[in-house]
């Protein structure tokens, strides 16, 4: 972790106590533990990922200036998570995907907090039907191709996306529905069947999500636990080795006049 004096530094210039940014890390972290608690009681293995995992390695929390949470797991366990997620939906959490959203076309899970609104600067939740804070869910699978993660990401910003953003809702239902399923249910198993077969041992999100670094099995299990905000949550074995090949050198910290966050509004409700 960094020097203490310094993490005292950045949360009083970031996120101090009762700042709209802590409230909100605030309401994710409690929503990571009731993804922890069902997570553990239905053994399903699942790790803070991306920037999440760095900030617990770097902070033992939040990043100060984070306003997301990343979570990842392997393919073959989030259908089990998804029904999960599915059988316990409640007043208070909702897990997002296009099933449950039509208007939401991404390939990966969110699960909302619905007693909150934001506000993304991208506009793509312009028409979503859950649009409180939100906690990425993200899948990985074998992938030796970068060149191929790459296209299919394209595919889903250049072709997808836009779509969304069509204001006459028949149009933008029959476009946008129609190209969702071209790329899920055609295109992207397609480029899966591909790069699994010429696997290495490198893993990545599935297609269409947009980020290409690997991640490696090896550093992956056992998942091991550490200190996250004052509770415990899993995270990759070989931590160092998952974060370097994200972040290089990990522990050094940003130009911090250079330092934006993801969302331009952000209402919370009790």
């Amino acid at each position: 972790m960094i020097d203490p004096k310094l993490q005292a530094e950045l949360r009083k210039r970031f996120n101090a106590d009762g700042s709209m940014l802590r409230q909100h890390q605030l309401r994710m972290l409690e929503m990571l533990k009731y993804i922890d608690r069902k997570c553990r009681e239905n053994n399903i293995p699942y790790w803070l990922s991306s920037g999440t995992c760095l900030g617990a390695v770097r902070h033992g929390g939040f990043i100060p200036w984070d306003d997301d949470v990343d979570i990842e797991m392997l393919k073959s366990d989030y259908p089990r998570f998804k029904q999960m997620m599915n059988e316990n939906a409640n007043d208070n959490i909702a897990f997002q995907t296009h099933d449950s959203d039509p208007e939401y076309f991404a390939p990966y899970g969110k699960i909302r907090d619905l007693n909150s609104v934001i506000e993304e600067g991208n506009c793509h939740d312009r028409y979503y039907k859950y649009r409180g804070v939100y906690i990425d869910v993200f899948v990985i699978e074998p992938s030796a191709s970068r060149l191929i993660a790459r296209i299919s990401g394209g595919m889903q910003n250049r072709l997808q996306y836009p779509l969304s953003k069509i204001q006459n809702r028949i149009i933008r239902k029959i476009a946008a529905n129609s190209m969702y399923t071209i790329l899920s249910k055609l295109i992207y198993p397609i480029l899966s069947s591909i790069t699994c077969r010429r696997s290495s041992p490198k893993l990545r999100h599935i297609h269409g999500s947009g980020f290409v670094k690997p991640r490696y099995y090896s550093d992956l299990f056992p998942l091991t636990y550490m200190p996250f905000e004052g509770c415990s949550f899993p995270v990759p074995n070989n931590y160092q080795h998952y974060l370097s090949t994200l972040y290089g050198d990990y522990m050094k910290m940003p130009e911090l006049s250079k330092i934006h966050t993801h969302l331009s509004k952000v209402i919370l409700n009790s």
